[in-house]
């Protein structure tokens, strides 16, 4: 773990001026550098233009910007406890991270930034991995997918394997109390749900015919637990978030996902605006959030022709499915987590590292909070 020296300003944009109460003054953006990014099609320009005009709006006060205040970095190339992200959870002050480079499951302290234990390594034994994935932190239990042998491992707290669920390509996992949920298209139903010792209790759950083709695919669903109990579960490759209620075993369309048009070639939209969802989560509003990666017209990462542009869309819904507006976080984000009040972020294509954010609501003047976070940062 390594402390930010320079507070980097990770400007969010869920402006929603439109809709409610009355328009916040226009010294209340913090975005002051937009003119400085050359303007190319499917810039990062773009990308921040669209999320500052979109959406009806939710708040009244003003509240509804944030400033993301980069504090700690987990693991990197500085004798890292991880090498790569593909999934985090956290358990307390232990944050759990699943690294493909390896086929491992590590746990680091929060509050040092040290390695706890690792454990994991390439095969098909107990404890081995051959495609981990994503993970879940339970009350009890850290539950691991690997997809290449098909199987959730469950382990303990301090690492030790204790019993595996047969499971045909598992996507994700989550934690309701002691019941885990299990993402799969290969199965009947695409919700499994097995107890804490890995015995099997339900399937429920109908998505769209057109997703079966894709059973295989990695990273394909991705879902979290809303409080009420439900799931909802995105697709990384159809346009919506769909709803399952395990207690009754029905699905319904919860929100179609919006995404700003781009040119239309040959009947397939070209550009970063190709539907592509990477994950789902409860944002610092307790509203539902969509990542939603910027791509270039040739479908690879945003380029200003000599280096990566690292930017990424994010959706917001309510818990009615509306859509609200959308805000930017820098770097090729795949997975966010919120844990203890703070926002966690792994970047896909950097060096296995977890961002942690300090989430700041601007909600005075722009002065106000520029001249607090550069003495914060002094």
């Amino acid at each position: 773990m390594k402390m930010k020296q320079e507070l980097i300003l990770f400007t969010v944009t869920a402006a929603i001026f439109s809709g409610c109460g009355e328009s916040p003054p226009e010294e209340v953006s913090v975005i002051e550098t937009v003119e400085e990014v050359p303007v190319i099609p499917d810039s990062v320009a773009q990308w921040i233009e669209w999320a500052e005009e979109s959406g009806d709006g939710l708040w009244e006060d003003g509240s509804h910007r944030f400033i993301l205040k980069e504090s700690l970095v987990y693991g990197g190339q500085e004798i890292p406890p991880f090498f790569n992200v593909e999934g985090f959870d956290f358990k307390g002050d232990t944050l759990f991270v699943s690294d493909p480079a390896d086929q491992s499951l590590a746990a680091a302290s929060l509050t040092t930034g040290e390695q706890i234990w690792k454990v994991g390594e390439q095969g098909g034994g107990p404890g081995h991995f051959n495609g981990i994935c994503e993970i879940a932190a339970g009350s009890s239990r850290i539950a691991v997918c690997d997809m290449g042998n098909n199987r959730v491992s469950l382990l303990n707290f301090s690492g030790e394997f204790l019993t595996e669920i047969s499971i045909q390509c598992p996507f994700d996992v989550m934690w309701k109390g002691d019941t885990l949920f299990v993402l799969s298209l290969a199965e009947s139903k695409p919700l499994n749900m097995y107890n804490a010792d890995g015995e099997f209790l339900d399937s429920c759950g109908e998505l769209p015919e057109e997703l079966d083709m894709l059973a295989y695919s990695n990273r394909h669903l991705h879902g979290v637990v809303a409080p009420n109990g439900h799931v909802l579960v995105i697709s990384r490759f159809l346009a919506g978030i769909w709803k399952i209620d395990p207690a009754t075993g029905s699905t319904e369309l919860f929100s179609e996902i919006s995404f700003p048009q781009g040119e239309m070639v040959n009947d397939i939209a070209s550009g970063s605006f190709m539907v592509l969802s990477r994950d789902i989560f409860i944002g610092p509003d307790g509203m539902v959030n969509v990542i939603l990666p910027v791509f270039s017209e040739n479908g690879g990462p945003l380029s200003d022709g000599s280096e990566m542009l690292k930017t990424t869309a994010v959706h917001r819904y309510n818990w009615d499915g509306e859509y609200l507006d959308s805000w930017v976080i820098d770097g090729t984000v795949g997975v966010v987590l919120m844990h203890n009040g703070q926002l966690f972020s792994a970047d896909r294509y950097a060096d296995g590292v977890v961002i942690d954010h300090g989430v700041i609501p601007l909600n005075r003047s722009a002065e106000h909070d520029m001249n607090d976070v550069r003495s914060q940062s002094t």
